[in-house]
């Protein structure tokens, strides 16, 4: 107990952690997604969009994280903040590879990082059940095996994150194909991205159920990086499926930020980037979001 304490309730680092500090408060709007969407958080985007407009917003992205880890957090959400809005910054590559979705409910860094809770130990039992999830990784979770050991925190190899959020990128050729073999380790097919569809359809269906009303976003990413990024049309069309049926409106802003000095690294926001997003583009979004479907 003494490491569950100090380790996966210590901070508001993680998502699951921030909804422990957060439960009971409700929330505006909450944001889910991979590492596109940290930025907003270290560029204070919750505390200048509450000044602006009232409203509160809670940053719940992970990096890496695709639509089933994304699934997990949101049903948390509901029980602890009840949303009434949810933003989604869709990363196209965290649907093609295992290691993004199961993979990441699996990883060790983020098992420390997960406070024990029986909501969150019946959302990890049925991740093991449905979805192929590896049972050891309920057994870490329940035993504290990882906050005991500490595992390595996970990202891409020399990813600073938000140490780097002040700095420009320097444009490199090898640093986007490097980025691509590491985002994309297995292709860009559409067999491999059906299960991740599946689960983000039952993200927007479980978050419609209760009146949650959703957006998906992608956020902007240097010319280079949408060029060497693979889009299957196939993938596209299934995608649009997806959110059509669901009725959530999808809002492209890739191109809207095609200034190397926009970014830290191949393809995030620098806060001059995170600025110029809000002004520009994001304020007007969330304070005005497009309607859904009967919405």
């Amino acid at each position: 107990m003494i490491a569950e304490f100090r380790v996966a309730r210590a901070s508001a680092e993680a998502p699951f952690q921030r909804l422990l500090a957060a439960r009971g408060a409700a929330a505006d709007w909450v944001v889910l997604g991979a590492s596109h969407a940290l930025p907003l958080d270290w560029g204070e985007v919750p505390r200048r969009f509450e000044e602006d407009t009232g409203q509160r917003m809670l940053i719940l992205a992970e990096t890496g994280a695709g639509p089933l880890y994304m699934r997990m957090v949101a049903d948390q959400a509901l029980r602890d903040v009840a949303p009434a809005r949810a933003l989604y910054v869709l990363d196209d590559f965290a649907f093609f590879d295992r290691r993004w979705n199961a993979g990441r409910i699996e990883d060790r860094a983020l098992l420390r990082l997960t406070p024990l809770r029986a909501s969150t130990v019946a959302l990890l039992a049925g991740a093991v059940r449905a979805e192929g999830v590896d049972p050891r990784a309920l057994l870490d979770y329940l035993t504290g095996f990882s906050k005991l050991n500490p595992p390595e925190r996970f990202p891409a190899q020399g990813w600073e994150g938000e140490a780097a959020f002040d700095r420009v990128h320097r444009p490199s050729r090898h640093a986007v194909r490097a980025r691509m073999e590491f985002l994309y380790p297995g292709g860009a097919e559409l067999a491999q991205a059906r299960p991740a569809l599946e689960d983000f359809a039952r993200l927007l269906d479980r978050l419609g159920s209760v009146g949650t009303r959703v957006v998906v976003l992608r956020l902007p990413v240097p010319e280079a990086f949408r060029a060497a990024a693979p889009r299957p049309p196939a993938f596209e069309a299934a995608l649009s499926r997806t959110l059509d049926a669901a009725g959530v409106p999808l809002v492209d802003l890739s191109a809207a930020l095609d200034a190397p000095e926009f970014y830290f690294d191949t393809d995030h926001l620098n806060r001059a980037g995170v600025e110029a997003l809000y002004d520009r583009h994001l304020r007007d979004l969330l304070s005005d979001p497009p309607e859904t479907e009967g919405g």
